[in-house]
């Protein structure tokens, strides 16, 4: 390949006259060209074979016709116009090929320093000796219109400009395809390995979209400062990103989960960077010292692909703070107690033989536990260096350097000629094929100006000059509403975010149980109390004042009162607030009034007769077809009450003929079959049978349950609705039945303590669906009060093996292998002395509040029952976290307020502060659930507000039992506010 450079002033070479010239030169060179053929009968009478060379000169976008040039009043047009046009011998005349220095503008050619001429011939061909008389002869007789570089137009054939490249053997695309098969296990091995993870799928979903936009990144940043990339395997450059990337993430990963659980996770996140960031600075900072070292010893192309490969480092360090951390932050969830539970599992039934076999074993066949692999990013990337340096023949590890010494400098003295050229021989030869030599001769006009100027050969990519001037605005614009849309979307997501991220352990120092005094709202003591999931709270006191509060905003309060009407609640047998918080309904011994919270008004009213004595229920039903929801009233007798207060109608049902002790209301809004189960309420007599009423579309209906006869264990005495999971626990002295509330049938029977009679709370985990179709679950476990001890006891039960759900199917039908029967489950035990009244909270703490004791019986307190490992279940924290005050208000007959974990740590605060100047109470007034997180205690003619971590009221909980209950809003009514709820009469 013989190649001639015309050039004109700097960057004109389109210029008619340059044209011109270039012409009267190739015809010279080559003889007549206009209309050029090499298949003519005229040009095969100079001997050459018309297959043994071709030309190809941007002159041929006007076939070589000095009349169509002068006649072309828009050459930049006709050079864009004929970007695609092909020669005869099916060449395409592209404009990387005739043309050097050029220089776009939307995507066309403005400009451009060189026109060139090449001749392409076989080595044994005769044109090739013709072309070198030729311009001999040109150099020997001179133009006064140009000069020639050299001048006597002999070329240094002696010096060719070549590469070896080696391409890419099949035992090569088989190594890669074993590293990247390896380096894929590894991550994903040891991700799947870390049980302190709520998702493990979520973050490698995470640590590919990081890999992409690492190299969606580096590939832009390369184009844009026209980096070639193309004299390398394109196989070869996600090598170190994949291997050097993962193991930092990895390496964080380690970090974060090894930071005391205890933390919030962001705390934790913060904590790992502390400990670990200058580590892997450090890394980075290492491998871009080997890649420059490499870099400049190198050959060509093994420099490119260091700055590609130091590129991606510096994105991948990049995206590894700002996008692998925070949603690291996310997914790291805090040890529950059925990971405690398990790892005790693992302490009790390992052994120190099996923990001391090699750790590379371990990891194959465990995952998890693998060895340090710090320098296997360090080492990936030296063995990647070397396999690219083989495929050359220029750097530091190759043998023949006559290519690459004196042969180059040679070269160069030829190919990088003083005319100020905005693109050199050199660069624009590597545009083209690689295996070539070439033989250059450089025309320049007389005349001509080669200073550089501004219109030269840009430093970028014509593609981003292009996007600064036409789309910029649009970019930030569009950055701008984007950066605004994922910050709504994430408040959204972070407004259903579970409490365990940022309700169980406060922020900073703050305390994890928190006590506020609401103020002065009775003269004397509260007798009665209800709360909302919303964060309304009702209290009635003796004073004859019912006073509505605001948790949400502060405690804002205000009294039931309307000077205008003459209605009187008192006295107030029961309260109940509707799932919108939106209407209060208040009993008095002949009716039944609404009270319309957030409007301030009396509503409608109704008579009823309840013989003046408190019923076993009151509560708010669910009807979606009525603006205000039927209120429930069931008496001691077994009478069920509907009242439909808007349209004055009452309906009774006689539940049971027999007295009853507990009634409970079932409100499931878990879609079965298409639709939501009607609403239910369960019974349990004095003679321990059990009834259900259920809204049927003829009217309510009541059923007797036939539950299995235990002979030392009859009667039932109490119930617990678990909605969520479509069943409810039947509950006697010493034992408990978990029934579908569909069949009625016995899923499963708990063996207890002696359990006093309302004692008993259950919380579990989020409902899941097994492969088998039924019910499953990851925890379980309810609490109750013993009878004997008086203790506070907790039974809980887990899966026998990690990752299995507990199925709630029928053992005698066949389920999946992650299925785990109840029979099989593993039960533990903990018991908590003088509990005094208590809660359990969805967020899986037990708060409560005791009378104080002295140190000595407090110090004995909170034992657990059952062996975990050998030692049971550690208080941890306990020493550092819990508070004992000196001041007046933590006396012996003062009270406190106590918390205990899903891990067993307990936490205790006193319950007045040194700033309440209270009278001493000897018992404690109603305690109620309020939200998610916080429960309320009337202590005197004082309310007072008990938060574990951070109370959100807003949030809806579709998976609680409290939700379906009358506790929370209903799952399609999210977020509403107070205001603007369902329509008020």
């Amino acid at each position: 390949m013989r190649s001639i450079w015309v050039h004109g002033s700097y960057m004109k070479a389109l210029q008619p006259d340059v044209l011109q010239t270039a012409l009267e030169i190739q015809d010279h060179i080559l003889g007549p060209t206009i209309n050029f053929n090499p298949r003519k009968t005229v040009n095969q009478s100079m001997a050459f074979s018309n297959s043994s060379w071709f030309f190809h000169s941007p002159l041929q976008y006007w076939s070589c016709s000095k009349e169509a040039i002068a006649a072309d009043e828009d050459v930049i047009a006709t050079v864009n116009k004929n970007l695609h046009q092909s020669t005869t011998v099916n060449v395409t005349l592209r404009h990387s090929i005739v043309f050097s220095g050029k220089r776009f503008e939307d995507h066309r050619l403005v400009a451009a320093d060189a026109l060139v001429i090449t001749l392409v011939h076989m080595l044994d061909s005769p044109v090739g000796k013709y072309w070198e008389r030729k311009a001999a002869q040109m150099g020997a007789e001179g133009s006064e219109k140009w000069r020639m570089i050299p001048s006597d137009g002999q070329s240094l054939t002696s010096t060719p400009y070549e590469f070896l490249f080696q391409p890419t053997a099949t035992w090569e695309y088989l190594a890669l395809a074993v590293a990247y098969t390896m380096g894929a296990w590894w991550f994903i091995a040891t991700l799947w390995g870390l049980r302190a993870l709520k998702s493990r799928l979520g973050l490698l979903v995470a640590a590919t979209t990081q890999l992409a936009f690492t190299f969606t990144s580096t590939f832009t940043i390369c184009a844009i400062v026209k980096t070639d990339l193309s004299m390398i395997p394109r196989e070869y450059y996600p090598l170190i990103v994949v291997f050097c990337g993962t193991e930092n993430m990895l390496q964080l990963v380690r970090a974060v989960i090894v930071t005391p659980s205890s933390h919030h996770p962001t705390l934790r996140s913060a904590e790992a960077f502390g400990k670990k960031g200058h580590i892997f600075l450090a890394n980075t900072g290492q491998r871009l010292f080997i890649l420059w070292i490499v870099s400049k010893f190198g050959g060509e192309g093994l420099s490119t692909f260091c700055r590609f490969a130091t590129l991606a480092l510096v994105f991948d360090f990049f995206y590894l703070l700002t996008f692998f951390a925070p949603v690291l932050s996310i997914d790291v969830r805090r040890p529950q107690l059925n990971d405690t539970l398990a790892a005790s599992r693992e302490l009790r039934y390992s052994s120190p033989e099996r923990e001391s076999t090699k750790p590379w074993v371990d990891f194959i066949f465990h995952g998890g536990k693998m060895p340090s692999t710090r320098i296997v990013g360090t080492l990936v990337l030296i063995i990647a260096v070397l396999i690219c340096q083989w495929h050359f023949d220029q750097g530091i590890l190759q043998t023949n350097q006559h290519l690459s010494g004196s042969t180059s400098t040679a070269s160069s003295s030829i190919l990088e000629v003083d005319v100020h050229q905005a693109r050199t021989p050199t660069a624009w030869l590597r545009l083209q094929d690689h295996e070539t030599v070439h033989e250059l001769i450089i025309i320049v006009l007389n005349g001509s100006d080669r200073t550089p100027n501004r219109l030269g050969v840009r430093s970028f990519l014509p593609a981003f000059y292009d996007f600064i001037e036409n789309q910029s605005l649009h970019f930030l614009l569009f950055v701008f509403i984007t950066g605004v849309a994922i910050n709504q979307f994430i408040k959204y997501l972070l407004a259903d975010e579970t409490p365990d991220d940022e309700n169980h352990k406060g922020h900073g120092d703050e305390p994890l149980l928190s006590v506020k005094t609401f103020g002065s709202g009775h003269a004397l003591d509260v007798v009665l109390m209800t709360a909302s999931r919303d964060g309304i709270i009702v209290s009635v006191g003796l004073d004859r004042w019912i006073r509505i509060w605001d948790a949400q905003h502060g405690g804002r309060s205000y009294v039931v009162e309307d000077p205008g009407s003459n209605i009187d609640p008192f006295p107030v047998l029961a309260l109940a607030i509707d799932s919108d918080s939106n209407w209060l309904a208040i009993l008095s011994k002949k009716m039944v009034t609404l009270w319309n919270i957030p409007e301030r008004r009396w509503g409608p009213t109704m008579s009823v007769d309840v013989k003046g004595r408190t019923p076993e229920a009151f509560f708010f039903s669910n009807n979606e077809l009525e603006l205000i929801d039927p209120v429930i009233i069931v008496r001691h007798n077994g009478l069920m009450t509907e009242l439909h207060m808007e349209d004055q109608i009452s309906k009774e049902l006689q539940i049971c003929r027999t007295p009853l002790v507990c009634v409970e209301p079932h409100l499931e809004k878990v879609v079965t079959n298409g639709c939501v189960p009607p609403p239910k309420i369960i019974t349990a007599s004095k003679r321990g049978c059990v009834h259900v009423a259920v809204q049927e579309d003829s009217g309510w209906v009541s059923y007797d349950l036939r539950l299995p006869w235990v002979s030392d264990d009859k009667d039932v005495n109490s119930i617990l609705p678990l909605p969520a999971l479509s069943s409810f626990l039947a509950i006697r002295d010493h034992s408990v039945d978990l029934v579908d509330i569909f069949t009625h049938n016995v899923t499963h029977s708990f063996v207890t303590e002696n359990i006093k009679p309302g004692t008993l709370q259950c919380v579990h985990s989020t409902r899941r669906r097994p492969q088998c179709g039924s019910v499953g679950l990851g925890s379980f476990a309810f609490m109750y009060t013993c009878i004997e001890t008086g203790n506070l006891m907790m039974q809980s039960y887990l899966p026998s093996r990690e990752g299995d759900t507990i199925c709630f199917r029928d053992p005698d039908k066949p389920g999946s292998k992650t299925c785990c029967l109840w029979r099989e489950t593993v039960e533990r035990k903990y018991s908590i002395e003088n509990p005094g009244d208590w809660q359990a909270l969805q967020s899986g703490y037990v708060v409560g509040v005791r009378k104080l004791q002295d140190k000595g019986k407090q110090a004995a307190s909170n034992q657990l029952l059952g062996s975990i490992g050998g030692s049971g279940l550690r208080r941890r924290g306990v020493s550092d976290r819990r508070s004992h005050s000196d001041h007046s208000g933590s006396k012996n007959d003062g009270w406190e307020v106590w918390s205990l974990g899903s891990r067993g740590d307990e936490t205790s605060v006193p319950l007045n502060s040194v700033h309440d100047q209270l009278l001493l109470v000897g018992k404690l007034g109603p305690v109620t659930k309020v939200g998610t997180n916080s429960i309320a205690v009337a202590l005197g003619n004082v309310v007072k507000l008990i938060t574990v971590g951070h109370e959100r009221y807003d949030r809806p909980v579709n998976e609680s039992d409290e939700t379906f209950v009358g506790m929370a809003p209903a799952a399609n009514r999210r977020k509403r506010p107070v205001l603007t709820r369902k329509r008020t009469d």
